[in-house]
């Protein structure tokens, strides 16, 4: 029995317990009615004094005396410092300085980024059903606007300065009874005219009170604020007395506000350095006037070397240049069309890149029509270029396919942009990007790698030295109208011997020129019309002619193959509104 004794007392005492807490509640609920009441503020009065420098900096001082019913902690005002323009950033420079009471006491606060605000938390000693006054003073070093003078379009005559200041935000939760600004602007500034607007976001009233007394500005509202209602105003000056930021400072500006657009500058400085260290040719050294073609290099071979690029004007220059050599004959039809004739040659050797060409255009017959190889010749293409670019690699010109090299490079900066973009998408989340910096900065750093990746193919030293003799050669084709090289002239088959070399080079109208006394007689491989007044520039234009058929018959496919590709001016005048402008923001307490 003794045992059982403490336990009855412990269940007997948690019972008390229980009901002691249950009379407690119901008393408080019909003794104390007020603790049930919800609480309650308001502000009574919102003052900023406004300090324009001569440096173009504002210093600020927000005096905000907020009523408190019932018991509360602090308030906290949140400043707008930073807007999306057209997809980019605009970012408020703004540093809090200072925060205290009416008497110049500090009072404890808080900093802190949320998105687009910057919130500063204030403890205020005592808010129970109380009024008190907080002081919060920051400094802004781009909260100035600069216009030019144009010559009265949208109103602006002469070049001006605007402070163009959301006073209290349009986003506080509570009414406020008085709003009121001072501005006070350097001593030197003339021609000073301000307006001020009231309501909510977006809205154009001028309940407030303007006085302009010199380079002092006062503005008061004419009415209480309510709910999410603020007041702005656009102060504007002539310039001159307030320093503007240089094209330097602005763009300095633009890209810390836009941080991504850094990027492209990385990756260029990148892509020189590689260029430099792989894309670069060796020294080509001195070039000299050559009479004939170097080595034993093709005219397709030639047109590569120059630019790197395998194209259609190396692929026609062959085709003529294999009728020179007796493989074929070219004759010209009514409507731009042409008849190939295949001859035989066996003493002749042909390149592989002939050979290819010649199986794509007369595929085992003797003759072929153009028009018949209309949305066929594409799909030979490839291979005829894969063929030539090969067969310079076998020479030494090239280590790798400059085309292979180029096309690593695109696809490269393709993916470099794809992940800027969508890393910029998946940022967002913990980073405060703009969406148009971040796809600027995709496209511009897939622009430059792009760009880099078609001079990327580098020649290897035996590939520059032939560059130095083509181009040589080239002076020769394009200057040989000059007496120094007239004289190197040796008779009218000289003309049929360099002309494929001198399309491949596009200065076949240079050569024509030079023989057109001297090769009369129309060539075995060519039968056109109206030969009758022949000379070299008449067959070089029915040539010409030719090449550019050859060029849409070459590249035509069918649709199926094809792949498809994917304000008002003046102080804020008629654009001014409640809400617009620098600053702003809302507030609350806790």
């Amino acid at each position: 029995m003794k045992l059982r004794r403490p336990r009855r007392a412990a269940e007997a005492a948690a019972r008390a317990a229980v009901l002691a807490g249950a009379t407690a509640g119901v008393l408080c609920l019909f003794l104390s009615p007020a603790a049930a009441q919800e609480r309650s503020w308001r502000i009574e009065e919102f003052h900023a004094d406004i300090r324009v420098l001569e440096s173009g900096a504002i210093e600020v001082t927000e005096t905000i005396r907020p009523r408190f019913n019932g018991s509360y902690n602090g308030i906290y005002r949140t400043i707008r410092v930073e807007d999306r323009i057209n997809g980019f950033r605009r970012k408020l420079r703004l540093s809090v300085e200072a925060v205290t009471d009416a008497d110049g006491n500090p009072l404890r606060y808080e900093t802190e980024r949320d998105g687009d605000y910057l919130n500063t938390k204030i403890w205020v000693p005592g808010a129970v059903d109380t009024v008190r006054t907080v002081r919060l003073s920051y400094g802004v070093t781009n909260g100035l606007r600069f216009f030019e003078a144009d010559e009265g379009e949208d109103g602006i005559v002469d070049a001006y300065d605007e402070l163009y200041w959301n006073v209290t935000g349009t986003e506080w939760p509570v009414p406020i009874e008085t709003a009121s600004a001072t501005v006070r602007l350097p001593q030197a500034v003339g021609g000073v005219r301000a307006h001020a607007f009231t309501g909510g976001y977006g809205a154009t009233g001028r309940d407030a009170t303007v006085d302009v007394t010199g380079t002092r500005v006062d503005v008061r509202t004419d009415r209480p604020l309510g709910f999410r209602e603020g007041l702005t105003i656009g102060i504007g000056w002539n310039a001159g007395a307030v320093r503007r930021p240089t094209a330097m400072d602005r763009a300095g500006m633009y890209l810390s506000d836009n941080w991504p657009l850094f990027l492209p500058f990385f990756v260029l400085a990148f892509m020189y350095r590689r260029w430099n260290e792989r894309g670069r040719d060796p020294e080509i050294g001195s070039i000299e006037p050559r009479y004939e073609p170097p080595g034993d290099l093709t005219p397709a071979e030639v047109g590569v070397i120059v630019d790197n690029r395998a194209d259609l004007r190396d692929i026609t220059a062959t085709l003529i240049d294999l009728a020179v050599r007796g493989h074929l004959t070219i004759e010209e039809r009514e409507e731009k069309d042409y008849t190939f004739e295949r001859r035989d040659n066996a003493g002749d050797r042909l390149a592989p890149h002939e050979s290819a060409l010649l199986r794509a255009v007369f595929g085992g017959r003797r003759t072929r029509r153009l028009s018949d190889l209309k949305d066929r010749f594409y799909k030979d293409l490839p291979e005829l270029k894969s063929e030539l670019l090969a067969t310079l690699i076998e020479h030494g010109v090239y280590t790798e396919s400059p085309t292979i090299v180029a096309g690593k490079y695109v696809g490269l900066g393709f993916l470099v942009g794809i992940v800027i973009f969508f890393g910029g998408l998946l940022a967002q989340a913990v980073l405060p990007l703009a969406m148009g910096a971040v796809l600027g900065a995709a496209i511009a750093s897939a622009f430059v790698i792009v760009v880099f990746g078609l001079f990327m193919p580098a020649r290897t030293k035996k590939g520059t030295e032939l560059l130095r003799q083509v181009k040589g050669f080239e002076e020769f084709l394009t200057r040989v109208e000059s007496d120094r090289y007239r004289r190197k002239i040796s008779g009218p088959e000289m003309f049929e011997e360099c002309l494929p070399y001198a399309m491949a080079l596009g200065v076949a109208g240079q050569w024509a020129r030079a023989f057109r006394d001297l090769y009369r007689e129309p060539p075995d491989w060519y039968h056109g019309h109206a030969l009758s007044t022949f000379n070299s520039h008449i067959l070089v234009s029915n040539l010409n002619t030719m090449s550019a058929e050859t060029h849409s018959v070459m590249q035509s496919a069918p649709r199926s193959a094809q792949a498809s590709s994917f304000s008002g001016g003046g102080i804020s005048g008629g654009g001014g509104f409640s809400g617009g402008g620098f600053g702003g923001g809302r507030g609350g307490a806790f």
